[in-house]
Protein backbone atom coordinates (compact mmCIF):
# COMPACT_ATOMS: atom_id res chain seq x y z
CA UNK A 1 0.00 0.00 0.00
CA UNK A 2 1.28 3.54 -0.90
CA UNK A 3 2.16 5.69 1.76
CA UNK A 4 0.35 9.07 2.06
CA UNK A 5 2.83 11.58 2.09
CA UNK A 6 0.26 14.58 4.47
CA UNK A 7 0.02 11.12 6.78
CA UNK A 8 4.05 10.55 6.95
CA UNK A 9 4.56 14.13 7.79
CA UNK A 10 1.71 14.50 10.50
CA UNK A 11 3.02 11.03 11.89
CA UNK A 12 6.34 12.44 12.16
CA UNK A 13 5.44 15.77 13.65
CA UNK A 14 2.95 13.38 16.05
CA UNK A 15 6.35 11.86 16.94
CA UNK A 16 8.22 15.08 18.00
CA UNK A 17 4.29 16.23 19.68
CA UNK A 18 5.30 12.90 22.58
CA UNK A 19 8.56 13.14 23.16
CA UNK A 20 9.61 17.11 22.05
CA UNK A 21 6.48 19.08 21.92
CA UNK A 22 8.09 22.41 21.58
CA UNK A 23 8.84 21.19 18.15
CA UNK A 24 5.65 20.36 17.22
CA UNK A 25 4.02 23.45 18.84
CA UNK A 26 6.09 25.48 16.57
CA UNK A 27 5.50 23.75 13.08
CA UNK A 28 1.63 24.46 14.10
CA UNK A 29 2.45 27.36 12.59
CA UNK A 30 4.69 26.80 9.44
CA UNK A 31 3.28 26.21 6.07
CA UNK A 32 3.72 22.92 4.62
CA UNK A 33 4.23 22.36 1.00
CA UNK A 34 4.74 19.03 -0.86
CA UNK A 35 6.78 20.00 -4.26
CA UNK A 36 9.11 19.00 -6.68
CA UNK A 37 10.62 22.56 -7.03
CA UNK A 38 13.42 21.05 -4.58
CA UNK A 39 15.21 17.56 -4.22
CA UNK A 40 14.93 17.14 -0.73
CA UNK A 41 13.42 19.21 2.25
CA UNK A 42 13.87 22.77 2.49
CA UNK A 43 12.24 25.86 4.55
CA UNK A 44 11.93 29.47 3.26
CA UNK A 45 9.87 32.38 2.67
CA UNK A 46 7.04 32.61 0.66
CA UNK A 47 4.61 35.37 0.41
CA UNK A 48 5.82 36.64 3.62
CA UNK A 49 5.32 33.17 5.58
CA UNK A 50 7.66 30.31 6.67
CA UNK A 51 7.68 27.40 4.40
CA UNK A 52 8.25 23.56 5.11
CA UNK A 53 9.12 21.94 1.59
CA UNK A 54 9.00 18.31 1.41
CA UNK A 55 9.59 16.08 -1.68
CA UNK A 56 7.02 13.04 -1.86
CA UNK A 57 9.54 10.30 -3.48
CA UNK A 58 12.56 12.02 -1.27
CA UNK A 59 11.13 11.82 1.93
CA UNK A 60 9.31 8.15 1.35
CA UNK A 61 11.39 6.81 -0.83
CA UNK A 62 14.59 7.40 0.25
CA UNK A 63 14.48 7.81 3.71
CA UNK A 64 14.17 4.49 5.30
CA UNK A 65 12.42 4.66 8.74
CA UNK A 66 10.04 7.21 10.53
CA UNK A 67 12.96 8.28 12.89
CA UNK A 68 15.09 9.16 9.79
CA UNK A 69 12.04 10.98 8.69
CA UNK A 70 11.39 12.94 11.80
CA UNK A 71 15.04 13.46 11.96
CA UNK A 72 14.67 15.63 8.63
CA UNK A 73 11.49 17.63 9.82
CA UNK A 74 13.18 18.77 13.17
CA UNK A 75 16.30 19.52 11.54
CA UNK A 76 14.27 21.80 9.28
CA UNK A 77 12.58 23.17 11.79
CA UNK A 78 16.16 23.86 13.74
CA UNK A 79 17.21 25.63 10.85
CA UNK A 80 13.82 27.94 11.22
CA UNK A 81 14.46 28.56 14.82
CA UNK A 82 18.32 29.44 14.69
CA UNK A 83 17.31 32.23 12.04
CA UNK A 84 19.80 30.59 9.75
CA UNK A 85 17.15 31.86 7.06
CA UNK A 86 17.92 35.60 7.93
CA UNK A 87 21.55 35.34 8.29
CA UNK A 88 22.31 34.16 5.03
CA UNK A 89 23.88 36.29 2.46
CA UNK A 90 25.29 35.77 -1.08
CA UNK A 91 27.22 39.10 -1.39
CA UNK A 92 29.56 38.23 2.16
CA UNK A 93 29.29 34.42 2.25
CA UNK A 94 30.48 31.24 0.23
CA UNK A 95 26.93 29.98 0.49
CA UNK A 96 28.43 25.67 -0.13
CA UNK A 97 30.36 26.89 3.35
CA UNK A 98 27.63 28.60 5.21
CA UNK A 99 25.17 25.43 4.43
CA UNK A 100 27.74 23.32 5.63
CA UNK A 101 28.22 25.02 8.95
CA UNK A 102 24.22 25.72 9.45
CA UNK A 103 23.79 22.28 9.07
CA UNK A 104 27.02 21.22 11.58
CA UNK A 105 24.92 23.82 14.14
CA UNK A 106 21.24 22.08 13.53
CA UNK A 107 22.53 18.87 13.85
CA UNK A 108 23.87 19.00 17.52
CA UNK A 109 20.53 18.95 18.76
CA UNK A 110 18.72 16.31 16.51
CA UNK A 111 18.88 13.67 19.61
CA UNK A 112 18.04 10.37 19.57
CA UNK A 113 16.57 10.27 16.11
CA UNK A 114 18.50 9.04 12.97
CA UNK A 115 20.22 11.43 10.73
CA UNK A 116 20.74 9.90 6.96
CA UNK A 117 24.02 8.37 6.55
CA UNK A 118 25.32 12.16 4.10
CA UNK A 119 24.09 14.18 7.20
CA UNK A 120 27.40 16.97 8.37
CA UNK A 121 27.49 16.73 12.01
CA UNK A 122 31.00 17.50 13.64
CA UNK A 123 32.59 14.19 13.06
CA UNK A 124 33.04 14.86 8.99
CA UNK A 125 35.41 17.01 9.78
CA UNK A 126 37.65 14.72 12.58
CA UNK A 127 41.24 16.71 12.86
CA UNK A 128 39.69 20.17 12.62
CA UNK A 129 38.83 19.67 16.27
CA UNK A 130 35.40 21.92 15.87
CA UNK A 131 34.25 22.99 19.22
CA UNK A 132 30.27 21.94 19.84
CA UNK A 133 27.42 24.25 20.72
CA UNK A 134 29.13 27.21 19.12
CA UNK A 135 27.28 29.65 16.28
CA UNK A 136 26.99 29.06 12.75
CA UNK A 137 29.32 31.96 11.99
CA UNK A 138 32.03 30.47 14.16
CA UNK A 139 32.05 27.46 12.45
CA UNK A 140 31.85 28.95 8.81
CA UNK A 141 35.43 30.71 10.11
CA UNK A 142 37.19 27.53 10.71
CA UNK A 143 35.70 25.91 7.36
CA UNK A 144 36.13 28.84 5.20
CA UNK A 145 40.10 29.17 6.89
CA UNK A 146 40.38 25.62 5.62
CA UNK A 147 38.87 26.18 2.38
CA UNK A 148 41.16 29.07 1.94
CA UNK A 149 44.35 26.89 2.98
CA UNK A 150 43.09 24.28 0.06
CA UNK A 151 43.15 26.78 -2.36
CA UNK A 152 46.31 28.13 -1.81
CA UNK A 153 47.81 24.71 -1.88
CA UNK A 154 45.99 24.25 -5.34
CA UNK A 155 47.38 26.95 -6.58
CA UNK A 156 51.06 27.03 -5.70
CA UNK A 157 50.99 23.72 -7.17
CA UNK A 158 51.38 21.25 -4.47
CA UNK A 159 47.87 19.49 -4.77
CA UNK A 160 46.65 17.58 -1.53
CA UNK A 161 50.11 17.09 -0.10
CA UNK A 162 50.80 20.10 1.63
CA UNK A 163 48.52 21.58 4.62
CA UNK A 164 49.22 23.95 7.36
CA UNK A 165 49.56 22.46 11.04
CA UNK A 166 46.22 24.43 11.65
CA UNK A 167 43.85 22.17 9.07
CA UNK A 168 43.88 18.00 9.32
CA UNK A 169 44.31 16.07 5.71
CA UNK A 170 40.99 13.82 6.29
CA UNK A 171 38.96 17.37 7.28
CA UNK A 172 40.34 19.30 3.92
CA UNK A 173 39.73 16.33 1.80
CA UNK A 174 35.91 15.95 3.32
CA UNK A 175 35.72 19.41 2.76
CA UNK A 176 36.49 19.58 -1.00
CA UNK A 177 34.71 16.50 -1.61
CA UNK A 178 31.48 17.83 -0.36
CA UNK A 179 32.22 21.76 -2.30
CA UNK A 180 32.62 19.70 -5.61
CA UNK A 181 29.80 17.32 -5.28
CA UNK A 182 26.81 18.08 -7.40
CA UNK A 183 24.42 15.85 -4.92
CA UNK A 184 22.45 17.94 -2.58
CA UNK A 185 21.98 16.34 1.37
CA UNK A 186 19.61 15.74 3.07
CA UNK A 187 18.39 19.36 3.64
CA UNK A 188 18.29 21.87 0.51
CA UNK A 189 18.90 25.70 1.28
CA UNK A 190 18.48 27.05 -1.69
CA UNK A 191 15.13 28.56 -0.58
CA UNK A 192 16.72 30.59 2.41
CA UNK A 193 17.10 34.60 1.45
CA UNK A 194 17.04 37.64 3.69
CA UNK A 195 15.58 40.13 1.10
CA UNK A 196 12.15 41.41 1.25
CA UNK A 197 9.26 39.09 0.32
CA UNK A 198 6.63 40.99 -1.96
CA UNK A 199 7.20 44.45 0.18
CA UNK A 200 7.46 42.56 3.61
CA UNK A 201 10.91 43.25 4.80
CA UNK A 202 13.00 39.92 6.55
CA UNK A 203 12.82 42.05 9.77
CA UNK A 204 9.11 41.96 9.94
CA UNK A 205 8.98 38.04 8.77
CA UNK A 206 11.48 37.57 11.56
CA UNK A 207 9.64 39.69 14.37
CA UNK A 208 6.47 37.13 13.33
CA UNK A 209 8.94 34.32 14.00
CA UNK A 210 9.67 35.09 17.47
CA UNK A 211 5.95 35.48 17.83
CA UNK A 212 5.85 32.18 16.79
CA UNK A 213 8.85 30.69 18.69
CA UNK A 214 7.09 32.27 22.02
CA UNK A 215 3.59 31.11 21.25
CA UNK A 216 5.15 27.67 20.85
CA UNK A 217 7.00 27.95 24.31
CA UNK A 218 4.09 28.70 25.81
CA UNK A 219 1.83 25.61 24.82
CA UNK A 220 4.48 23.66 26.23
CA UNK A 221 4.50 22.31 29.49
CA UNK A 222 6.73 23.40 31.78
CA UNK A 223 8.70 19.73 32.18
CA UNK A 224 8.76 19.75 28.45
CA UNK A 225 10.11 23.37 27.82
CA UNK A 226 12.79 22.30 30.93
CA UNK A 227 14.40 19.31 29.28
CA UNK A 228 14.77 21.65 25.65
CA UNK A 229 19.04 22.30 25.47
CA UNK A 230 20.52 25.09 26.63
CA UNK A 231 21.25 26.42 23.30
CA UNK A 232 17.19 26.36 22.64
CA UNK A 233 16.52 27.98 26.18
CA UNK A 234 19.17 30.71 25.48
CA UNK A 235 16.97 31.68 22.59
CA UNK A 236 14.51 31.91 23.43
CA UNK A 237 15.27 33.94 26.42
CA UNK A 238 17.00 37.00 24.50
CA UNK A 239 13.89 36.84 22.40
CA UNK A 240 12.07 37.62 25.85
CA UNK A 241 14.44 40.22 26.43
CA UNK A 242 14.37 41.48 23.46
CA UNK A 243 10.33 41.76 23.28
CA UNK A 244 10.41 43.42 26.60
CA UNK A 245 9.69 47.34 26.08
CA UNK A 246 12.22 49.97 27.96
CA UNK A 247 9.93 52.39 29.45
CA UNK A 248 7.36 50.82 32.35
CA UNK A 249 4.29 51.93 30.57
CA UNK A 250 2.52 51.34 34.25
CA UNK A 251 3.61 54.33 35.60
CA UNK A 252 3.83 56.41 32.04
CA UNK A 253 0.38 55.92 31.55
CA UNK A 254 -0.57 57.44 34.98
CA UNK A 255 0.36 60.59 32.91
CA UNK A 256 -3.03 60.66 30.99
CA UNK A 257 -4.80 59.03 34.09
CA UNK A 258 -6.77 62.52 34.98
CA UNK A 259 -8.14 62.05 31.18
CA UNK A 260 -9.10 58.79 30.88
CA UNK A 261 -12.88 58.51 30.35
CA UNK A 262 -14.01 54.77 30.78
CA UNK A 263 -13.41 52.95 33.27
CA UNK A 264 -14.20 49.10 34.90
CA UNK A 265 -15.58 48.14 37.94
CA UNK A 266 -14.93 44.56 39.37
CA UNK A 267 -14.52 42.82 42.04
CA UNK A 268 -10.69 41.43 43.90
CA UNK A 269 -10.28 38.68 46.78
CA UNK A 270 -7.06 40.67 46.77
CA UNK A 271 -8.78 44.18 48.17
CA UNK A 272 -11.27 44.42 51.22
CA UNK A 273 -14.58 46.07 50.87
CA UNK A 274 -14.71 49.85 52.54
CA UNK A 275 -17.98 49.77 53.16
CA UNK A 276 -18.66 45.85 54.53
CA UNK A 277 -15.01 45.32 55.67
CA UNK A 278 -15.05 41.88 54.06
CA UNK A 279 -13.95 40.32 50.52
CA UNK A 280 -14.58 40.72 47.40
CA UNK A 281 -13.60 43.98 47.58
CA UNK A 282 -14.01 46.42 44.99
CA UNK A 283 -11.28 47.40 42.38
CA UNK A 284 -11.39 50.07 39.17
CA UNK A 285 -9.63 50.20 36.44
CA UNK A 286 -9.45 53.25 34.07
CA UNK A 287 -9.19 52.36 30.31
CA UNK A 288 -7.74 54.48 28.11
CA UNK A 289 -7.95 55.43 24.38
CA UNK A 290 -3.88 55.92 22.97
CA UNK A 291 -3.72 57.30 19.76
CA UNK A 292 0.02 56.12 18.94
CA UNK A 293 2.20 57.59 16.43
CA UNK A 294 4.92 55.73 14.82
CA UNK A 295 7.72 57.19 12.68
CA UNK A 296 8.35 55.48 10.15
CA UNK A 297 10.89 57.74 7.85
CA UNK A 298 13.69 56.79 6.16
CA UNK A 299 15.63 57.72 9.18
CA UNK A 300 14.24 55.17 11.04
CA UNK A 301 15.52 51.52 10.59
CA UNK A 302 13.81 48.36 10.52
CA UNK A 303 15.45 47.69 13.89
CA UNK A 304 14.19 50.95 15.32
CA UNK A 305 10.60 49.71 14.36
CA UNK A 306 10.90 46.72 15.85
CA UNK A 307 12.03 48.36 19.14
CA UNK A 308 8.47 50.83 18.81
CA UNK A 309 6.70 47.42 18.45
CA UNK A 310 7.67 46.35 21.86
CA UNK A 311 6.71 49.65 22.95
CA UNK A 312 3.60 49.70 21.39
CA UNK A 313 2.98 45.92 22.89
CA UNK A 314 4.02 47.35 26.47
CA UNK A 315 0.89 50.16 26.06
CA UNK A 316 -1.11 47.44 24.95
CA UNK A 317 -0.88 45.21 27.59
CA UNK A 318 -1.82 47.79 30.19
CA UNK A 319 -4.82 47.73 29.15
CA UNK A 320 -5.07 50.50 26.78
CA UNK A 321 -7.12 51.02 23.25
CA UNK A 322 -4.12 51.82 20.93
CA UNK A 323 -5.09 53.48 17.35
CA UNK A 324 -1.66 53.43 15.54
CA UNK A 325 -0.63 56.10 13.45
CA UNK A 326 1.88 55.37 10.67
CA UNK A 327 3.25 58.84 9.78
CA UNK A 328 6.62 60.20 7.32
CA UNK A 329 5.92 63.45 6.12
CA UNK A 330 2.60 62.54 5.35
CA UNK A 331 -0.15 60.34 7.59
CA UNK A 332 0.09 57.30 5.49
CA UNK A 333 -1.81 54.86 7.33
CA UNK A 334 -4.23 54.15 10.10
CA UNK A 335 -5.52 51.23 12.23
CA UNK A 336 -6.31 49.75 15.93
CA UNK A 337 -3.60 47.68 17.44
CA UNK A 338 -4.48 44.13 18.28
CA UNK A 339 -1.57 42.52 20.11
CA UNK A 340 0.08 41.40 16.82
CA UNK A 341 3.03 43.43 14.48
CA UNK A 342 1.68 43.88 10.90
CA UNK A 343 3.72 42.84 8.19
CA UNK A 344 3.83 45.73 6.16
CA UNK A 345 4.97 49.35 7.55
CA UNK A 346 4.28 51.72 5.13
CA UNK A 347 6.95 55.24 4.87
CA UNK A 348 10.60 55.86 4.42
CA UNK A 349 10.36 59.51 3.22
CA UNK A 350 10.72 62.94 5.53
CA UNK A 351 9.50 63.56 8.62
CA UNK A 352 6.86 65.98 10.17
CA UNK A 353 5.31 66.16 13.09
CA UNK A 354 2.36 68.35 11.96
CA UNK A 355 0.40 65.64 10.51
CA UNK A 356 -0.29 63.48 13.34
CA UNK A 357 -1.61 66.18 15.10
CA UNK A 358 -4.09 67.48 12.35
CA UNK A 359 -5.11 64.21 12.26
CA UNK A 360 -5.64 64.16 15.85
CA UNK A 361 -7.20 67.57 15.81
CA UNK A 362 -9.95 66.36 12.63
CA UNK A 363 -10.64 63.68 15.08
CA UNK A 364 -10.96 65.25 17.93
CA UNK A 365 -14.77 63.33 18.27
CA UNK A 366 -13.08 59.98 18.91
CA UNK A 367 -11.96 61.65 22.11
CA UNK A 368 -8.09 60.34 22.46
CA UNK A 369 -6.65 60.40 26.46
CA UNK A 370 -3.74 61.26 25.27
CA UNK A 371 -1.03 60.96 21.91
CA UNK A 372 2.27 58.73 22.49
CA UNK A 373 4.82 59.63 19.23
CA UNK A 374 7.62 56.93 18.98
CA UNK A 375 10.19 58.84 16.80
CA UNK A 376 14.17 59.94 16.34
CA UNK A 377 13.17 63.13 17.03
CA UNK A 378 15.08 64.50 13.60
CA UNK A 379 12.01 67.12 11.83
CA UNK A 380 11.21 70.54 12.86
CA UNK A 381 9.04 72.04 15.65
CA UNK A 382 5.56 71.02 14.92
CA UNK A 383 3.02 74.45 14.53
CA UNK A 384 -0.41 72.46 15.39
CA UNK A 385 -0.96 71.93 18.67
CA UNK A 386 -2.63 68.69 19.37
CA UNK A 387 -6.11 68.34 21.26
CA UNK A 388 -5.11 66.18 24.05
CA UNK A 389 -1.03 66.17 25.88
CA UNK A 390 1.65 64.27 23.98
CA UNK A 391 4.63 62.08 25.35
CA UNK A 392 7.87 61.36 23.48
CA UNK A 393 9.59 58.60 22.92
CA UNK A 394 12.81 59.20 21.14
CA UNK A 395 15.30 56.45 19.76
CA UNK A 396 18.22 56.24 21.48
CA UNK A 397 20.35 57.33 19.14
CA UNK A 398 17.87 59.82 18.55
CA UNK A 399 17.61 63.49 19.45
CA UNK A 400 16.07 65.81 22.28
CA UNK A 401 15.50 69.67 22.29
CA UNK A 402 12.94 72.33 22.89
CA UNK A 403 11.38 71.28 19.46
CA UNK A 404 9.42 68.20 20.99
CA UNK A 405 6.96 70.39 22.30
CA UNK A 406 3.08 69.92 24.33
CA UNK A 407 4.44 66.73 26.58
CA UNK A 408 7.33 64.73 28.63
CA UNK A 409 10.50 63.44 26.46
CA UNK A 410 11.95 60.50 27.08
CA UNK A 411 14.54 58.73 25.38
CA UNK A 412 15.07 54.89 25.15
CA UNK A 413 18.09 53.38 26.46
Amino acid sequence: MKKNIEQEISKCIIKLLLKEPFYAHFLSGVVRKITNEIPTAAVGIRNGKINLFVNESFFLEELISTSERVAVIKHETLHIIFKHLFRFSLKKTNPKIFNLAADIVVNQFIGNWDLPENAITLSTFPDLSLEPNKSVEWYYTKLNKLNEEINDNDSNGEGDSSYSESSAPLSAENLKNLLSSQKVSHSDHSQWSNESQNGISSKSIETELDRMILQAKDRTAAKDYGSLPAGISTLISDIIDKRKPKVNWKRALNIFSTNSRKTRIYHSMKRISKRYGTRPGIKIKRFQKMAVAIDTSGSIQSEQVNEFFSEVHGIWKQGAEIELIECDAEVQKTYNYKGITPKIIKGGGGTSFDPVFSYLRKNRFKKYDGCIYLTDGYASEPKIKPPCKVFWVITKNGTIGNHLKYGRVVQLN
